[in-house]
């Protein structure tokens, strides 16, 4: 499906995660086959052939069990994660006597656009970085590190907190929530299995399952073989829900602010100074920007940030080299009310860009 616009490309990316997300549980029925293929070939006595009809066999008995514990599992994370969240980066909802500077940007963008205003959480690290999480109205959040605050002009922490905002509205926030999820089945599922399965006692005779031509050694492998495939195509899943809607928000960011450059500069900033490495990998991928080079750049979730400036220089006349405004005092309120109401009432076109920043 072709998009030809900002609304229509966030519909086609919705269209596409949704079409995504429905693989899951066929991978997860893929795990349910993997397991019973292991256990044949840890307690049948069966060449190979015999044995994957058995494990075929059993699956309408096994399936109801597995999808059942991985049920039971997303939907303790899913009432759960944002508290499991917070308790992995160290944030801290903040007040808006707390952080007058953050809090009021945020709430002037969301009553400019009628928007329900998320919870404001600050992680205390000079790293430059943010993101939003949550499933719905009542626990949506954005999370500010304080090196972003300190170090980015008042223009600037606007677009990000706009950029993260945009998220949430796009329900990409909930998508991403949810396939971290069910990639930590696949990874529980996988690990625990991997480490433990040489443990298990296997009582040595001439029928063992060592003997015989090596039938249960290929059953073994071949359900490890399945499992390494699920868990990887999972995290690949993943991955390409991340790449594109980095592009729709800062579009999305651009359109909530009237201002391209202030989104260009805040990238600048950010670049090369983002790496948040005490926090999981899973929060990290929901980062305005999660750094990977080399080999590992294969595997990355976010679109290079260079790619990223060009895109809002061509799409959006942004400009690149621009300089940033004095930030003001974090705990003048006068100053942040002024400034967004200057925002607020900007004319509804300009000459520069369709988004009419003058």
């Amino acid at each position: 499906m072709g998009a030809y616009g900002l609304k229509t490309h966030i519909w086609n990316n919705n269209l596409r995660c949704a079409f995504l997300l429905v693989l899951f549980p066929l991978l997860l029925l893929l795990l349910a086959f993997a397991l019973v293929l292991l256990w044949t070939g840890y307690t049948q006595n069966m060449p190979s052939d015999q044995g994957l009809s058995y494990a075929l066999s059993a699956m309408p008995q096994a399936a109801p069990i597995v999808l059942g514990l991985s049920g039971a599992w997303f939907g303790i994370a899913f009432m759960g994660h944002q508290a499991m969240i917070d308790k992995a980066t160290g944030t801290r909802s903040v007040t808006k006597s707390q952080e007058p500077r953050a809090y009021k940007l945020l709430e002037n963008l969301c009553i400019s656009r009628g928007i329900t205003m998320p919870k404001l959480k600050v992680m205390e690290t000079p790293v430059m970085n943010a993101f939003a999480s949550g499933i719905n109205t009542k626990n949506y959040t954005i999370a500010l590190t304080r090196g972003l605050m300190d170090h980015l002009d008042d223009e600037e922490l606007e677009a990000v907190i706009a950029h993260e905002l945009s998220h949430i509205e796009n329900r990409d926030v909930r998508t991403m929530i949810i396939a971290v999820i069910f990639v930590g089945i696949f990874a529980f599922f996988g690990e625990t299995i991997i480490r433990n399965m040489f443990r298990v006692h296997m009582p040595r005779s001439h029928h063992h399952r060592r003997s015989g031509g090596g039938n249960a050694g290929a059953l073994i492998f071949f359900a490890v073989a399945i499992m390494i495939f699920a868990y990887f195509f999972a995290v690949m899943i993943r991955f390409a829900l991340s790449r594109k809607r980095e592009y729709i928000a800062d579009a999305g960011a651009v359109e909530l602010t009237k201002n391209p450059d202030a989104m260009i500069r805040a990238l600048e900033k950010i670049s090369g100074n983002a790496k948040l490495e005490t926090i999981p990998a899973e929060v990290r991928e929901m980062a305005i920007e999660n750094p990977r080079t080399g080999f590992a750049g294969l595997f990355a979730t976010h679109p290079p940030i260079d790619k990223r400036i060009k895109a809002l220089v061509k799409f959006a006349a942004g400009r690149e080299g621009t300089q940033s405004k004095i930030r003001r005092n974090r705990n003048s309120d006068n100053e942040i009310d002024r400034v967004s109401d200057n925002a607020r009432n900007r004319p509804p076109f300009g000459r520069r860009n369709p988004w009419a920043r003058k």
